[in-house]
């Protein structure tokens, strides 16, 4: 049994390597399904989820979550209930970045325990490093290939630039605060691999052969 996190740039095809990997190996993959486990867990709507998680994440979000916790005079008048200290009581939604981390990180726990399966980013390659069966990898490609990409789906140029700018800063955002680490950083991952110059079928292969290497360097 093991465990393949994916990190990605915007446009670099890493979605559809990671479907594409699930299929063949048959693993289970999870990527936006975790906002709704974390959602479920916390009790609260999949939306409050989101403006922590990796795709919508915003260092200001957190701060603010961080400046109410910090100074509880903030609540008064503004419709928030005061946070309470210890597990959150029955039918109690308060959620913030730290309930989030937390949550989430119990979900990538659990997934690694039962394995075969593909977590796509949220700090699952920095969560999970050393972990015997684990393959981490990132993809990458040019801007320039990302943009066209990006067009191949109905973007107008501009849009597109514009949606890879911000997903990949929030994606860095989230690494950054969550963790305290670059997601671009190479020592990270097993492999970095520029998709340019391989299509989803070669990527995919050369991650199952990967995969045979971890696990016979990784196993007791």
């Amino acid at each position: 049994m093991a465990v393949i996190t994916i990190s990605k740039e915007h446009g670099a095809g890493g979605r559809e390597i990671a479907v594409q990997l699930a299929r063949t190996l048959g693993y289970q993959l999870v990527d936006k399904a975790m906002i709704i486990k974390v959602a479920q867990q916390a009790k609260v709507t999949s939306e409050r989820v989101e403006k922590y998680d990796q795709e919508e994440y915003s260092p200001m979000a957190k701060y603010l979550s961080n400046m109410f916790l910090a100074n509880p005079s903030l609540y008064t008048g503004m419709g928030f209930e005061m946070p309470m200290a210890g597990p959150l009581p029955g039918g109690y939604d308060f959620f913030d970045a730290e309930q989030y981390l937390k949550l989430t990180q119990g979900v990538i726990e659990g997934l690694y325990q039962k394995g075969d399966v593909i977590i796509v980013g949220r700090g699952s390659q920095v969560l999970l490093a050393g972990k015997q069966g684990c393959l981490h990898l990132r993809m990458v490609a040019p801007l320039e290939e990302r943009i066209k990409r990006a067009m191949a789906q109905g973007l107008p140029e501009k849009e597109a630039k514009d949606r890879i700018h911000k997903r990949d800063k929030a994606r860095a955002a989230y690494i950054r605060d969550f963790y305290g680490r670059d997601a671009a950083d190479p020592s990270l991952y097993h492999l970095v691999i520029n998709t340019h110059w391989w299509g989803t079928d070669k990527v995919v292969s050369l991650v199952k052969e990967a995969l045979k290497l971890v696990s016979g360097v990784m196993s007791p």
